[in-house]
């Protein structure tokens, strides 16, 4: 299914100069479509047979984005809004990129939320922390979270992904995750490091809406 001065680009710390070349690179080397492993487009389309993947993005990465910073806690996330209630997590999923350090561990994070307001990290919706990494990039990493007991009853819930490793001004030293310019759905979020506040992503670099390349699968309770 499709529901797809120099502090502007990375929160603080990083030059506009700095910013628009590891745009231009992220754009012109990291998001090639060329890139893509030959399953890669047959596991974004799979549903799992025990649940309904919620998807915004259409599994074709065109670029590959990471916070961009040298501080961990930096974040990108999806809000995602079921089509039934009472939904039960059953797992996520998240493309992380070839470029950088791809088999760099990061953090599962799954908490509250709106479309129109973004993540709120206030309602913790994990009972212990969870955290996983790729074995190689431009490939799908899924993560069972069945035991977490997620149940959505109503609205919205948001899935993002958190950096351990601070990837650096250009995001080389850690992992990266894709990013799908076609059609975005306005669900996608951006977050520095851990003290920065929750940004739209197209209010990110002034380059418009994209998704991040997360997927939820949820299951009727």
């Amino acid at each position: 299914m499709k529901r797809k001065t120099m502090r502007d680009f990375a929160g603080k710390g990083i030059s506009a100069g700095f910013a628009i070349i590891a745009l231009l690179w992220t754009l012109s080397s990291c998001g090639n479509s060329d890139q893509i492993s030959s399953d890669t487009v047959v596991q974004a389309n799979a549903v799992n047979a025990k649940g309904e993947e919620i998807s915004y993005d259409d599994g074709i990465p065109e670029a590959q984005h990471s916070p961009w910073y040298d501080k961990p806690g930096g974040q990108l996330a999806v809000v995602f809004t079921p089509a039934f209630y009472p939904a039960a997590l059953a797992n996520v999923r998240y493309l992380v990129g070839i470029n950088g350090i791809p088999a760099t561990e990061f953090r599962v994070r799954v908490f509250g939320g709106t479309v129109s307001d973004g993540p709120d990290e206030r309602h913790d919706l994990l009972k212990s922390e969870v955290t996983t990494s790729a074995e190689f990039g431009n490939k799908w990493v899924e993560v069972d979270l069945s035991d977490q007991n997620i149940i959505i009853q109503s609205g919205d819930f948001c899935v993002s992904m958190e950096w351990l490793t601070p990837p650096g001004d250009y995001g080389r030293n850690a992992q990266f995750i894709g990013v799908d310019y076609s059609n975005p759905d306005g669900r996608s979020w951006w977050k520095t490091d851990s003290v920065s506040r929750w940004e739209r992503i197209q209010d990110v670099a002034n380059i418009g809406d994209r998704d991040v390349m997360i997927r939820a699968t949820v299951i009727k309770k």
